[in-house]
């Protein structure tokens, strides 16, 4: 099934919490002068217009990226974050992680974007000959495939996110067989995954997210979880807030986040709530 279009959310309170992850993940490997590679498994069309007819049925980014347009933040994290997207949201626009990881990654730096869908195969092409530099590439094919075929790099230092659209209930299995199959190949690998935190009304993907994270903790690496709630988990209340669950996280990280998350449930509204907790501590 490929009918899922992110442009629906762009910009949300998910979007928020992945990709503050993904840019401290980023910070860190740029720490070293060492070169890097990023691997994105589900990249989507790499840049959203709020104008669009997908973005602008909801406006999900009222409650997410908008809610702190021209915040002066006190965490650094947050305040990058935020100088980042603001850049596109005068413009109406919201940078996807494709976009995101294109303006943080220096010269010597590869990324891999890699998106089945053809028609937001085709927006992340056109967004890449746009915005990408040297070393930057899309790929039309399946995500999980991409990374078995594309790692370890050389030198072995990166990070992947993956960020599935959890349309098919099996799907949470395959980010465990997916992630499985990475870490046989590429033991250092810094991955951060995204989740949804669903109601009962979800049905049959009700609590599997929940199972996802047991599975992959099961894996062995260091890994810890990171979820802002933006609404009562009632039984009718759908996505009522999201998670990531990073593995192998560079040092500090959670200290950096928990800082981040907290100061953006400030703003993004009243019920707002967000925990992290290390699942298997990193000795």
């Amino acid at each position: 099934m490929l009918s899922y279009q992110h442009a629906f959310h762009a910009g949300n309170h998910a979007d928020v919490i992945k990709h503050l992850c993904w840019l401290g993940v980023i910070k860190a490997l740029k720490k070293k002068d060492k070169p890097f590679t990023l691997y994105d498994s589900h990249a989507g069309a790499g840049l959203y217009d709020f104008t669009d007819s997908l973005s602008a049925k909801n406006k999900e980014y009222k409650t997410g990226v908008s809610s702190l347009s021209n915040v002066s933040a006190s965490c650094e994290l947050l305040n990058d974050y935020i100088t980042l997207c603001q850049r596109f949201v005068d413009k109406d626009a919201y940078p996807g992680s494709p976009i995101i990881s294109v303006e943080l990654k220096r010269d010597h730096d590869v990324l891999h974007a890699m998106e089945l869908h053809p028609g937001e195969y085709a927006k992340l092409e056109a967004n890449f000959a746009a915005y990408a530099g040297h070393h930057s590439h899309c790929h039309k094919r399946d995500g999980f495939e991409g990374l078995i075929a594309l790692t370890p790099p050389k030198p072995n230092r990166g990070a992947i996110l993956i960020d599935p659209p959890y349309e098919r209930a099996n799907e949470y299995d395959d980010v465990v067989s997916g992630i499985e199959g990475v870490l046989k190949r590429w033991q250092q690998a810094q991955i951060v995954v995204w989740y949804p935190l669903l109601s009962e009304r979800a049905g049959a993907k009700h609590g599997a997210s929940e199972r996802m994270c047991e599975a992959l903790s099961a894996l062995g690496a260091p890994c810890f979880k990171a979820e802002m709630q933006v609404a009562e988990n009632t039984h009718d209340a759908g996505m009522y807030g999201s998670g990531v669950m990073v593995i192998n996280p560079p040092w500090q990280l959670d200290t950096t986040l928990s800082v981040a998350m907290n100061e953006v449930t400030g703003y993004i509204g009243e019920n707002s709530t967000c925990r992290l907790v290390w699942v298997n501590e990193d000795n």
